[in-house]
């Protein structure tokens, strides 16, 4: 049987996450929107709804996962003694293929709530009640790039819904993708005013940032003592990771606990840290083509390169 102090390692690998630069200046600006919504300031000075968009990997989603759970509410008992759960900030991501009831009934979902077979207008009644009655003071919507299929008339109304959500339910507005959902910030003027954007950065080389980074995942899953010995500057795995992943913080975590699962680190009957030392570049490789495919780095490339090209295409 498993002994705590294995259990443990396992279980630092499985809820790693680590704060960098980029994710703290992503969650001040979401506390910034949310602290103008509270004292009633929205103007172009102090917007409370924002974009964030990012490439592929780059870490979005975890970084506003993260956010939620780190702002998960509070219950307390009303007059009749019902208790009422408070969810400041929900997350939730657009259906495939999108209804607009799927929509609603996914802003339901977000809050713990059953989805309902009723009319969209029910649902969505239901739905801004409810972020009412929870006191949500945001609404983060992940996976925008899934409306890019859809038809320009049919993205412009979606559009025209998402901004209704902010008015009626009275919800700071998080809108999340890749670079490439610049394309619905800008369908209008208006959405240019009323979601500024921002860029998830990811790390564009191996520097001391990301070696910092490195060796921050090795303090947080406290293995033995040398055993596995990122930090060390000598070392050569940041350069390696940083090769395999092109710095795209989105990609390494699920990379890493895949190269663990390997070595055997993830199994049931793990008791021996020594197998750590089998961690090198083979098994990093491996990792990489199990998360990202068997055409890992032709995939990575074109990741890199053609949101490069957005990025430049959203510039001009």
């Amino acid at each position: 049987m498993i002994n705590k102090e294995h259990k443990d390692f396992q279980n630092r690998i499985s809820n790693l996450f680590i704060e960098h630069d980029e994710v703290t200046r992503i969650w001040k600006r979401l506390n910034k929107n949310r602290q103008n919504k509270r004292a009633g300031a929205e103007s172009d000075d102090s917007p409370i709804h924002i974009f964030i968009e990012g490439k592929s990997g780059a870490g979005k989603s975890m970084t506003l996962k993260k956010y939620v759970k780190m702002n998960k509410g509070w219950t307390v008992v009303d007059e009749d003694f019902t208790e009422i759960d408070i969810k400041p900030v929900i997350y939730m991501t657009l259906p495939i293929p999108f209804t607009y009831k799927g929509f609603y009934n996914n802003i339901l979902k977000a809050m713990n709530l059953p989805p309902r077979n009723a009319d969209v207008d029910r649902i969505k009644t239901q739905a801004f009640e409810m972020m009412k009655a929870l006191k949500v003071e945001m609404l983060i919507i992940d996976e925008l790039d899934y409306l890019l299929a859809s038809t320009y008339v049919q993205r412009k109304a979606v559009m025209e819904n998402i901004k209704d959500i902010a008015n009626s339910a009275d919800v700071c507005l998080v809108c999340v993708g890749t670079l490439a959902i610049e394309e619905l910030r800008t369908l209008n003027t208006q959405h240019i005013r009323r979601y500024p954007k921002t860029v998830l950065r990811h790390f564009e080389k191996c520097d001391d940032s990301f070696k910092q980074f490195i060796k921050n995942i090795e303090f947080q899953l406290s293995p033995p003592l040398g055993l596995l010995d990122w930090s060390n500057d000598e070392s050569i795995f940041p350069e390696l990771l940083y090769d395999i992943t092109g710095g795209l913080v989105g990609w390494i975590k699920p990379i890493l606990r895949e190269a663990f699962d390997i070595i055997g680190v993830m199994e049931e009957d793990f008791n021996d840290f020594n197998i750590l030392g089998k961690l090198d570049g083979n098994v990093i490789a491996e990792a990489q083509k199990n998360i990202i495919g068997e055409f890992a780095d032709n995939d990575m490339a074109k990741i890199l390169a053609d949101e490069l090209v957005s990025e430049e295409e959203s510039s001009a």
